[in-house]
Parts: C-alpha cells; structure tokens; sequence
C-alpha cells in the first residue's frame, strides 16, 4: 500500500444517459507504468482524466498519494494538502471532491500531457516549460530556468529553446508538452495518446522519450493505441471496452495470452490495422 501513489476504486462516470465508466478499479504503484488500451470509445481518456479532475467522476473513490481527492462515501473525510479535517457530508452517492483550493495542489502532483500538444503559443519553449513552476510553485525564475534546460536536453531540444511552437513539428511539440509538465516534479505522469496526433515518421521521437521516463522509473498512465510501446516499455497493461476494464496484467498475459475474446479480436484488428 505505501508504493501505492494512486488508487481509483469503483469508479462511475455518466455522461447525461451515457455511462463512460462502470464499476472501474486500478492502482499505479511508484515507478511503475501503466498502458491502457482499448478501441476508441472505450473510457479509456475518461479515466485517465478523471484522475486530476479534467473529468469528475459520478461514484467511486480517488487516493492520490496517500490523499482522498473525491469520494460517495456517505461520510467522507478529507484530510486535506495541509492537514485538518474537512468533512462533507452526502445527501446523495455523487461524488464529492476536496474544496477547490486544496484540489489544486493535490492535483499539482499529476503532471499531463494531451494529444494536441496544448503549448502557449506566444511563449518560447523555454518559456512555456518554466511559466508554471514560476507561476504555481513559485520556484525562483533562475532554478526554473535552470531546471527547464536541463529538461530541454533530456527530450534533445535545448537549441530550441527560443524557439515559438509555431515554429516546431508535431513531434518536437510534444516533446517540449512532455518537459513542460516534467517541469512540475510530478508524482505521476499521465499520457493521453500523446502519439495520435503524428505523422507515423515522427512517432519514435516521442516513444523514446517515453522509453527514456520508463527507465528512469518515472511514475506513468499511458492511453495509447501504440501497441509495440506498451508491449515493450509497460509493466502492466490494462485493457478496456465499453467503459470496463476486461482483462489487465503484464505484457506477456495480454499480448500473448489473452483470456477474452473481445480482447483477442481487439488484437487481431490492430493488427490487421498497422
């Protein structure tokens, strides 16, 4: 339990008369990555994004390191970010999450990177990868800046670092997406098909930087429709359709011995597809 750095228990997601989630369970333990799979449509970005609040959950728990961030227990108590009780009290089975404030700095320990890159497009790269740690954790603009070239160099962009995005390809956006959020010293990466928006040329450039995480033991979820990278880089594998999880386990049991056939036939069809 303590190398647990998160847990999601029984989680529900409704969407009006749309149930995105249904009775989801996972854990991520310390230094471990995660890939989830699944075809389009399957929750697999919903729950992703359910874990630093971008999606709020109907039912179900969140533990994010140690903390409850959202419960429907009846009665749920919050300790908070700096400690002290905080109490709320259910009138319903809705979930109920930590007043604003201290939510914001729990989820400040997620650091997320999306599909369509999200760089502030009137910052440099330097810029956008130091503006929050400036900004949010108030960290002194000289150890910022110290630090974001140092992450420059690790995704292999530090001549870039004057560079506007507008000027960047696909791939060198996302890599400079992947230093800014690293730039917030994050308990947990979290990759929502960081990939599927690139042309398949470019796609290794950001898998190795990936690959490169990984092996440092960097705490990561990754959603991908990359099945060679979750085959060779995940510890676990998780598998979802229609809002379910359906099969989990390591690389080998899902990709060499799967138990269902609806994720024999999702494999087959990848496959078929690459």
């Amino acid at each position: 339990m303590a190398n647990k750095i998160l847990e999601m228990k029984n989680i529900y997601k409704t969407f009006e008369n749309c149930e995105a989630l249904n009775d989801v369970s996972l854990y991520v333990e310390k230094g471990e990555t995660v890939a989830i799979i699944g075809a389009s449509g399957s929750g697999k970005s919903t729950l992703l994004r359910s874990v630093n609040g971008l999606v709020r959950i109907t039912k179900g728990e969140i533990v994010l390191d140690g903390e409850v961030i959202a419960s429907s227990n009846e009665d749920t108590e919050f300790k908070g970010i700096k400690g002290g009780a905080i109490k709320q009290k259910n009138g319903s089975t809705e979930a109920k999450y930590l007043p604003d404030n201290l939510f914001k700095e729990a989820i400040c320990e997620t650091g997320m990177v999306f599909q369509h890159f999200n760089l502030f497009p009137h910052m440099t790269c330097l810029e956008n990868i130091t503006y929050a740690p400036i900004k949010v954790k108030k960290i002194p603009k000289e150890k910022a800046i110290e630090r974001g070239l140092s992450l420059l160099e690790m995704v292999g962009l530090k001549n870039k670092r004057e560079e506007y995005p507008a000027k960047l390809s696909g791939g060198q956006k996302q890599r400079i997406a992947i230093a800014r959020a690293l730039a917030m010293e994050p308990d947990i990466m979290l990759f929502d098909e960081p990939t599927s928006a690139l042309d398949p040329e470019i796609t290794g450039e950001v898998l190795s930087v990936m690959k490169k995480l990984a092996d440092r033991d960097t705490t990561m979820i990754v959603v991908t429709h990359e099945m060679g990278f979750a085959k060779e880089v995940a510890d676990r594998v998780i598998y979802m359709d229609s809002g379910r999880i359906i099969e989990e386990g390591s690389p080998e049991e899902i990709f060499y011995n799967p138990k269902t056939d609806r994720l024999k036939a999702f494999l087959s069809a990848m496959i078929k597809t690459n």
